[in-house]
């Protein structure tokens, strides 16, 4: 049985950035499966050569990826002014990662939580991003 999202929530962008397609695939479907449009993207540098990014997106992002990892991808984006949820994901939230994390407000998921755990983290994300906007 699939949940559906809160009304208003399905109007929000899901933007996806894994080096590692069969991730990438699963988190696609997964998110489209809830309601959600997803934009996905194999790596930081695509992402970032994007024009703009809507006010209502929550940005999901692997840590682990070739040239710019997850955490320079998202302090790039804030230094832009982008400032969307963002969920890092990792096989490995080692301290480092996991303090890098809170210093620019990302919230961290292992990966082996990548059901129901990442989507309701996804969905609070955007809810309290709306409270603020």
């Amino acid at each position: 049985m699939t949940s559906q999202p809160a009304p208003g929530i399905a109007k929000h962008l899901i933007v996806v950035v894994d080096d590692d397609e069969a991730v990438r695939a699963s988190l696609i479907n997964m998110m489209e499966s809830e309601g959600f449009e997803v934009c996905a993207f194999s790596n930081g540098r695509d992402l970032l050569s994007e024009a703009s990014l809507p006010e209502f997106a929550c940005l999901i992002v692997d840590y682990h990826m070739p040239a710019m990892n997850g955490l320079e991808l998202v302090s790039e984006l804030r230094g832009r002014g982008v400032s969307i949820p963002a969920i890092l994901i990792t096989g490995n939230p080692t301290k480092y990662v996991r303090d890098g994390a809170a210093a620019i407000a990302v919230l961290v998921v292992e990966k082996l939580h990548l059901g129901s755990y990442l989507l309701d983290c996804v969905r609070e994300a955007i809810a309290k991003h709306a409270l603020l906007s």
